[in-house]
């Protein structure tokens, strides 16, 4: 059963304005925090995860119902706060890679969320988890960019987690969502991106719930709740072959020293997202020799890129066997060690939980600008009238 809601800005469904806050005489007593709406916190907080975010993808999270020229707009003003960094980039599409008559030529800009917005998210108490709060990626607007040789890494990191929060955040049978880029559940280990999803499909979330981005709030799993947890590396395709198997090497010391059940809370499934199918069988042969009984899958942007279900029920290989594998599958670890993998929702189960929101909606801020926008068009109008009498 696919339902439709109406769009509303995260965080603003079932709630109402307090009146607002006045002295003895009557006068408001104004506010010395940058002005920011529940969709610019929203914003914030998808930066502090995510690390980066083109134009079109802040369009499609936060602003579904504004042109991009709107979306710059609104961008504009937060950067004009230093709540945001923005830095040059040129987006190009994975099958374009090699075509250089089809890249952009064009610039763009890439946004980031910068320290003083950081605490700005602390100021406000958004946050409800403080581990959360302090992995939140950030940096200093007036200070070094990021490298530009890893833009497009870090660009197809972006890609894939936006993705997985968007399809997550619209089904009712996902309660909680953490995702965040450059992890590190040791020092020893820096993960591209760690994400969790906590499903219950037999305590969907309530309609009135849906709309905001359930983003995990530091609370534990509840009876009947299954934490799945990926560990997301995107392969550059220009490291060596011996990078990416120190990194299974890696996974496999990490996970038999406990390491993952005791700050994840059970094992983590590694996702190599590589960039072609040949790539993807090199690291499979030697992955074998490295963990023969261990987990992880592979999938190429193209392969995971599911137009139908999203990305979460793309396709996806086993590195030991290079069987299919759902992403949504439940891992355990049993008395004597060893992980037993169980089916947590079949893809007709997740397409039935589907509340899909009805974005052609304006936002209340649309919604005024259009009021004032009418009212000043009717006066200009009313006026020609009296000056043609």
């Amino acid at each position: 059963m696919k339902t439709t809601l109406k769009h509303e800005p995260a965080g603003e469904r079932g709630k109402t304005s307090a009146p607002a806050l006045t002295d003895r005489r009557g006068g408001i007593v104004p506010s010395a925090l940058p002005s920011v709406d529940a969709e610019e916190v929203s914003l914030l907080r998808i930066l502090g995860r995510l690390e980066l975010m083109t134009l079109t993808q802040i369009q499609q999270a936060v602003y579904p119902t504004y042109t991009i020229r709107g979306v710059q707009k609104r961008l504009q003003q937060l950067m004009r706060d230093d709540l945001l960094w923005r830095v040059q980039t040129r987006l190009v599409a994975a099958n374009h890679a090699a075509e250089f008559a089809k890249v952009r030529k064009q610039a763009a800009f890439a946004y980031g969320l910068s320290d003083y917005g950081k605490e700005l998210l602390n100021t406000l108490e958004v946050e409800h988890d403080p581990l959360t709060l302090d992995r939140l990626v950030s940096r200093d607007p007036k200070g070094r960019k990021p490298d530009l040789r890893t833009l497009s890494h870090d660009l197809q990191v972006s890609w894939w987690c936006l993705n997985v929060i968007l399809d997550a955040a619209e089904n009712c049978y996902c309660r909680k969502i953490y995702v965040q880029t450059e992890f590190y559940p040791e020092k020893s280990q820096r993960i591209d991106a760690l994400i969790i999803l906590r499903l219950s499909p037999d305590n969907p979330r309530p309609l009135e719930d849906m709309g905001a981005i359930p983003f995990f709030d530091g609370t534990n799993a509840q009876p009947g709740e299954i934490d799945i947890r990926f560990a997301l590396e995107v392969d550059k395709g220009t490291e060596e072959l011996k990078v990416l198997l120190e990194k299974a090497a890696r996974y496999r010391d990490l996970h038999k020293a406990g390491v993952y059940t005791a700050t994840l809370g059970g094992p983590v499934l590694p996702v190599f997202l590589v960039q072609t199918p040949r790539r993807a069988a090199q690291i499979a042969r030697e992955f074998q020799d490295i963990w023969p009984r261990g987990w992880g899958v592979t999938g190429t942007p193209f392969s995971a890129n599911s137009q139908r279900d999203g990305l979460l029920w793309g396709k996806y290989k086993t590195l030991t066997s290079a069987e299919p594998y759902d992403l949504l599958t439940n891992m355990v670890v049993d008395q004597q060690g060893r992980v037993q993998f169980f089916t947590a929702i079949s893809r007709e189960e997740w397409r039935n939980g589907i509340v899909a929101l009805d974005r052609t909606q304006l936002s209340p801020a649309q919604a005024n600008a259009r009021k004032a926008g009418q009212a000043r068009a009717a006066k200009a109008q009313a006026r020609k009238t009296v000056q043609r009498e």
